[in-house]
């Protein structure tokens, strides 16, 4: 932007440049929506004198398509016509902007569109004159001097001149009997001044006259429009209404490339089709940058996703070739999504722009995502959740798309993963279960990540008010408080300090996603005391329901749960990380040995031989013994004894000890290292754990 300094044109020259087409709209700007009496306050500001903005005008150097200024009448014949749009390509856009002075309307469009159409008298405005007719020298007076007001009819008790009876007058030239002629024709002349005496009628004219020519001067007044005009890189111009633009509608850069690709592909029109064909609402942007991933990699070369290779790159071509193959790719991305339980609903997904990478995979393994091998399928599972909690997708996303989507190309054909330290980019930044005491807005992809987790991990989280599973075609979902805020604020007898609790309330340990329409009255009420009364009216398997949230099913039965926020909070958070270690952590080491580069597979060795060691080790050496026994937080009388590195034996059943673990808990997961104690010793199996280069050899 090298031209930013404040200038000031005449209204003449406004009117001007816009019937030369020198003053016109982009494309994607809203539409006149203008009342009448806002054009009324306009005028009698410009006449008091009084700061009415100033308009920004752009002068872009490269295409788009622009409209003219809304000139249609407000009601009848010809107000429903469809405005004319000037496709421009660049080399015109620059020529014209250079030798017609081409401008662009940035900013302002109500205000001078108001002006232009009461001036040229598309809208009927008045300019109606007080009675000054016995004050000394009324036809002397300045126009600020003798206005009443300004309207949209003319007066009979009262002189009126229409605003563009005064336009008429400058670029006809009238003469006074020409005014003359036109003030006899008006409503006052006509009724008032019938029977006057001569002097009446000749104080009167005179008065008209004179506000005429007052209304021209104003009109003609360099200094009447303030703007600036802007010489704008495209970058510069996406800035602008991305920040600027708070009176109107909010826009992106996807607005302005539909204002270049208008007169070749309707973009706006084409996202309604594929709205009004599926279940989805199109994330714009999503599109927009997968074709241009496509596109920058069939040309070869350095690619790039950002805004302004797409504004200055992406042809109407582009879009007419690719976008319907896309857009399969799109609706066929989030099925798989949903379908596999990985998303509970477009808008809670961590981050829509992970789709990109997830459409390139797809289409580089042609057809569904059931052509998938079960490894690649692994690792498309292991990507999705690593990336999560790497949080990878918050910032520098471009970036980070373009290396994603080419590390799963080369997943979906078999070969190694070459982006170098791909792997290390993909570590958890949650690395303990109290890390999640301080995710509490939905705004975070980990916190929406969690919520997401909960439902991949039991194959669907279940809608509390039935048995059924929520999905995509759920209309929409809250993350509720499992602990109500209100009860935690009422400060209950707990098993922490109640400002503690306050403090955790909001954490995503304490939340979960159920459907809005469950309406449940909760105020203040405790948890057992609104799930017991949800069971009894709504949904008597609830309990069942619950798992599938890591919500032990004993807060329905055990009054005492009221009390153990603190303990539920700890409790559910380990469960939550154990989650994360399972689909996020733990598989780092072999993918990237499987995929990564070299010295991707040296660190992660590396991290393989600090690592925290498990079970199987741990009994080998002789920490844990088989016959040893065990029990879980909270419940000290349930007791199994080890019998491999994997299983116990309870209950005259030998079982997995996650599965032991989860069936004395009612969590669908369970972090037996956190919460699993052996009975010798009264200390956690986690105590007993070292890392593996500390293991004597």
């Amino acid at each position: 932007m090298h031209d930013t300094q404040s200038r000031t044109e005449s209204l003449l020259d406004t009117i001007r440049g816009i019937q030369q087409q020198t003053i016109m709209l982009p494309e994607f700007q809203r539409d006149f929506r203008w009342e009448l009496d806002r054009t009324y306050d306009l005028f009698d500001s410009l006449v008091k004198e009084i700061f009415i903005g100033t308009i920004i005008y752009g002068k872009p150097s490269f295409g788009m398509t622009l409209r003219e200024i809304d000139t249609r009448p407000r009601k009848g014949k010809g107000s429903n016509r469809r405005l004319t749009v000037h496709a421009i390509d660049s080399d015109e856009m620059k020529r014209r902007a250079q030798t017609e002075n081409l401008r662009i309307v940035l900013d302002g469009q109500q205000r001078i569109t108001a002006l232009y159409r009461a001036i040229t008298g598309i809208d009927e405005v008045y300019c109606i004159v007080r009675d000054v007719r016995h004050e000394t020298n009324p036809h002397q007076f300045e126009l600020e001097a003798i206005l009443e007001e300004f309207a949209g009819e003319e007066r009979s008790d009262a002189i009126s001149v229409r605003l563009v009876d005064a336009y008429t007058a400058e670029i006809e030239n009238w003469d006074d009997e020409q005014m003359d002629e036109r003030f006899a024709a008006s409503a006052y002349a006509r009724q008032q001044l019938a029977e006057a005496d001569p002097d009446t009628i000749k104080l009167d004219r005179r008065i008209y006259r004179r506000t005429l020519r007052r209304l021209i001067e104003l009109y003609k007044r360099q200094k009447m429009v303030a703007f600036y005009l802007l010489d704008m890189t495209l970058e510069k111009f996406c800035l602008f209404f991305e920040r600027s633009n708070s009176r109107g509608i909010q826009l992106n850069f996807i607005d302005i490339l539909a204002a270049k690709l208008y007169s070749g592909f309707n973009l706006r029109k084409r996202i309604e089709e594929f709205e009004t064909q599926t279940q989805f609402q199109m994330n714009r942007e999503v599109i927009v940058r997968t074709i241009a991933f496509i596109r920058a990699t069939e040309r070869g070369g350095q690619i790039k996703i950002d805004r302004s290779y797409i504004l200055e790159h992406l042809e109407a071509a582009d879009f007419q070739r690719l976008w319907d193959e896309v857009c399969t790719l799109y609706a066929s991305t989030l099925r798989y999504l949903d379908g596999q339980h990985f998303i509970l609903a477009q808008n809670w997904m961590p981050s829509e722009n992970m789709l990109i990478p997830l459409m390139i995979f797809l289409r580089e393994i042609g057809g569904g995502f059931d052509r998938m091998s079960e490894e690649q399928r692994a690792f498309v599972e292991f990507w999705y959740w690593a990336s999560v909690f790497a949080n990878r997708y918050s910032t520098a996303t471009n970036e980070v798309i373009i290396t994603d989507s080419q590390a799963l190309t080369q997943i979906a054909h078999g070969q190694p993963i070459t982006a170098r330290g791909y792997f290390r980019r993909l570590r958890s930044l949650i690395t303990e279960p109290t890390d999640l005491y301080s995710y509490t807005r939905r705004a975070s992809l980990t916190y929406r990540g969690v919520l997401n987790l909960l439902a991949y991990n039991a194959s669907g989280l279940h809608d509390w008010s039935s048995t059924q599973r929520i999905s995509l075609a759920t209309s929409d979902l809250d993350d509720h408080h499992i602990y109500p805020r209100a009860y935690i604020a009422s400060r209950p007898e707990l098993d922490m300090d109640n400002d503690e609790a306050e403090q955790l309330v909001d954490c995503v340990a304490n939340r979960t996603l159920i459907p809005k329409r469950l309406n449940i009255r909760i105020g203040k009420r405790s948890p057992h005391d609104y799930l017991d009364e949800l069971r009894q009216k709504k949904n008597t398997q609830l309990a069942d329901c619950l798992a599938s949230h890591l919500i032990p099913a004993e807060i329905l039965d055990e009054q005492t749960w009221d009390g153990l926020f603190g303990f539920f909070v700890e409790e559910r958070a380990k469960a939550i990380f154990a989650l994360i270690e399972q689909y996020a952590m733990t598989p780092l080491t072999e993918m990237a040995e499987r995929y990564g580069a070299g010295s991707d597979i040296e660190h992660n060795t590396a991290s393989r031989r600090t690592s925290r060691d498990r079970l199987p080790r741990m009994l080998a050496d002789g920490r844990i013994n088989v016959g040893d026994r065990v029990y879980v937080t909270g419940h000290p009388n349930a007791v199994a004894t080890i019998a491999s590195g994997y299983d116990v034996e309870y209950e005259g059943r030998r079982i997995p000890i996650n599965t032991w673990g989860q069936q004395i808990t009612g969590w669908a997961s369970i972090n037996i290292y956190a919460n699993v104690y052996l009975e010798r010793t009264g200390k956690t199996l986690e105590s007993l754990r070292q890392t593996s280069e500390d293991t004597p050899e």
